[in-house]
């Protein structure tokens, strides 16, 4: 079975292959800021919430507009 760190690895090299941006907001809260194309465009997720959408196959920008 994969490590946590590893699937998280492939979560992060799949937003970008779709053209997100993808850094880090919090490393104490584990939070990751998703930004799209357009000036104000962007998102807060944790590793939990990506890795959950990794799992239901929903890791795109819909998906994580879906959280809320």
């Amino acid at each position: 079975m994969l490590s946590e760190k590893t699937k998280f690895d492939g979560v992060l090299a799949e937003l970008r292959e779709q053209g997100l941006k993808v850094t880090v907001c919090s490393v104490l809260n584990e939070t990751w800021y998703i930004k799209d194309d357009g000036l104000f465009t962007g998102y807060i997720a944790s590793v939990a919430e990506l890795l959950e959408l990794k799992s239901e196959n929903k890791l795109n920008i819909r998906g994580i507009k879906s959280l809320g």
